[in-house]
């Protein structure tokens, strides 16, 4: 089969190298001087013209069946006209010359394509399944059901988007994210369909398969993108559907004024609107093909033409700009509990003591002192807490070892009759003054200490934001409901230019409703989910981390797989570049067809060497589109380790390029 497929596939190189062996041969028995019959080189030329032409002929047709004027039309027009007034070099020239040019411009593209295809390629075709009974079975991909549990180990893809539920190991996610370096993954955590394993041993409960996994939301999104059509390609095709009539007109009026039929054919050649045809389709094709090896969607073309001018963006804080959840970012210890401890050890008591009292707590700074700060300093075993009571809005209090802990705001101390040191207070202050919250924990009657916590701020939100400069955005806000003070923090941490707090979903939508009367092209960055308004109203809505929901994948209409903000002014730089290839296409496409009708009537081009330039400007605009598979910013960006969230540690590569468990 794959043999027949590349049969196929290299028809049209069969047919100009018959086509050309055809037309060598005339020329051979031309320059070689026989004197047998006159109808040989003819003949011959004749051939070759028909050999390439048919396939030029029956698209003619098949347009022309739907109205519409081909490219094709034109030259086999110009063909069937050469071969008439017996211009057999002619005619054989411009239908090989087109049908090679066609095989070029086929196999140049594939190459863009190729993008696309590795993609479909990556995933496995088989997958390993634990049955019921811990046996191991290998199964099709089609036949992972949602729940099944896979076995994956070093060197294998995932077949299915799933949850770590045993094992450790470092995956490899570039073919969807575009990141180079492998990600830690635990139990837990979430992975998708064409990851790699890297180093480890992992066990997934399979949550989506098939075409609903994210892979499959990617080539299917990808695909419908490459179909939607910018404005400019829109406006080209709309011109092209004239302006092929037109240069027929043009040739036939040339005809009927000179009489000059070989002028009349020539113009009807040069005129072909193949590069300017092809300016938009390639570039799209490329960039878009790039683009999603890099994790980033971008909802087709009409998208592309709003994203490459934004120059105002809107940002939603928690999850976007922050982590998304809470941590422990300072411990103040007073006293040791016993009053006798060195600070490392007062450090260690302290979050020992809070981290028993909020196991019993589901709200969410609960689990940051649990998880975040207790276990992630090496506390040791957390005790189960006694007599445990939850103050809503206060706090929590409880036994532990014989020890009463209260673990809350000032409200919660002062019901408690517990009165903080001025130090505790003090610290607490400065923490609430920076826009973290402060945790007082006391223990027996006695504040021990102070926690700050915060939902800590993404470590590449600063150099994003440079990175955005340089992509000529020009106007930065961020909208949320949070407090001025923690939004004040976040934007003077990142350099963030406004901050708009405290708002209400509808109050955003008027922020983003303003920005864009102020002349700006806004671009609104959120989760895909919490801020679909303001999503909604801005002239381009950013999904960041849309790997997750295909709510995010869908709604927004550009979509990074990675959670990773730096795709952001990727994004920008990207899609300015594929406009302004797409433009630089258009101009040189019109600069070459005016400059070929010029010298046709000028009496400098004729039939052959017009479409040997025809065919080269058409060559040349689909190599300049291919550019874009190979496109990088100006300013790279930083090369990242990745971060284990649970060890805190950075990985560091091994010698081999994978990075250590």
């Amino acid at each position: 089969m794959a043999m027949l497929r590349a049969f196929r596939t290299e028809a049209p190189l069969r047919r100009v190298t018959a086509a050309a062996t055809l037309m060598a041969a005339a020329w051979l028995y031309q320059a070689l001087g026989y004197q047998g019959s006159h109808l040989v080189y003819p003949g011959l030329m004749a051939a070759a013209a028909l050999v390439s032409g048919q396939v030029l002929a029956r698209r003619a047709v098949e347009g022309l069946r739907m109205r519409v004027a081909t490219i094709e039309l034109l030259v086999s027009v110009a063909a069937a006209g050469a071969l008439a007034i017996g211009e057999y070099w002619e005619a054989a020239a411009v239908t090989v010359l087109f049908d090679l040019g066609g095989y070029l411009e086929w196999k140049t593209l594939e190459r863009a394509r190729a993008a696309i295809r590795e993609l479909a390629e990556w995933v496995p075709r088989t997958a390993r399944v634990r049955r019921p009974d811990g046996s191991e079975a290998t199964v099709r991909v089609e036949e992972v059901r949602p729940g099944d549990v896979m076995v994956v180990r070093s060197g294998e893809k995932l077949a299915a988007d799933g949850v770590v539920v045993r094992g450790e190991a470092e995956v490899d996610e570039s073919a969807l994210t575009g990141e180079p370096m492998p990600v830690s993954k635990a139990i837990g955590d979430r992975v998708m369909a064409g990851s790699v394993t890297v180093v480890g041993f992992i066990e997934v409960r399979a949550t989506r398969v098939g075409e609903e996994t994210t892979f499959g939301r990617i080539l299917q999104l990808v695909g419908e993108a490459q179909e939607a059509r910018p404005k400019v390609q829109t406006a080209v095709e709309r011109f092209a559907r004239y302006y092929t009539p037109g240069i027929l007109g043009l040739s036939a009026a040339t005809l009927l004024i000179t009489r000059d039929t070989r002028l009349a054919l020539t113009l009807l050649v040069v005129g072909c609107p193949g590069a300017l045809v092809l300016a938009a389709p390639v570039s799209i094709v490329a960039g878009l093909g790039h683009a999603a090896r890099n994790g980033i969607l971008i909802k087709g073309g009409r998208r592309l033409d709003t994203l490459a001018a934004v120059d105002a963006l809107a940002f939603d804080k928690t999850g976007t700009l922050t982590a998304g959840r809470p941590e422990v970012v300072a411990v103040h210890t007073l006293a040791g509990p016993t009053g006798t401890e060195s600070d490392e050890t007062a450090e260690a008591s302290l979050l020992r003591l809070a981290g028993a009292v909020e196991k019993g707590s589901e709200h969410p700074l609960a689990a940051a002192l649990l998880e975040r700060a207790a276990r992630a300093r090496g506390v040791g075993s957390i005790p189960d807490p006694q007599r445990l009571r939850v103050y809503p809005g206060r706090g929590v209090a409880a036994h532990v070892g014989g020890q009463r802990v209260l673990v809350g705001n000032q409200r919660l101390m002062e019901a408690e009759g517990v009165h903080p040191a001025p130090r505790a207070a003090e610290l607490a202050a400065l923490e609430e003054s920076q826009g973290r919250t402060a945790v007082l924990v006391a223990v027996d009657g006695r504040v021990a200490g102070v926690l700050a916590l915060a939902d800590r701020v993404r470590e590449s939100a600063a150099r994003m934001m440079e990175e955005l400069r340089q992509a000529g955005v020009r106007r930065t806000v961020i909208l949320t409901g949070d407090g001025e003070l923690t939004a004040g923090m976040v934007a003077r941490s990142v350099g963030i230019d406004e901050v708009r707090a405290r708002l209400l979903p509808e109050e955003k939508v008027r922020e983003v409703a303003r920005l864009k009367a102020q002349g700006y092209t806004v671009a609104m960055v959120g989760e895909g989910i919490n801020d679909a308004p303001a999503l909604a109203a801005a002239d381009v809505s950013i999904a960041i981390g849309a790997g997750g929901t295909d709510a995010a994948m869908e709604a927004a209409d550009v979509a990074l797989i990675a959670d990773d903000l730096e795709k952001i002014p990727y994004a920008i730089g990207l899609a300015k570049a594929i406009v302004a290839n797409i433009r630089q296409n258009l101009a040189f496409a019109v600069v070459v067809v005016l400059s070929l009708v010029a010298g046709v009537l000028g009496g400098v081009v004729d039939l052959a060497s017009g479409m040997l330039v025809h065919e080269l400007s058409v060559l040349l605009v689909i190599l300049n589109g291919m550019r874009l598979l190979r496109w990088r910013p100006t300013s790279q960006p930083v090369s990242r380790r990745p971060f284990h969230p649970r060890s805190g540690r950075t990985l560091s590569p091994a010698p081999g390029g994978s990075v250590p468990s």
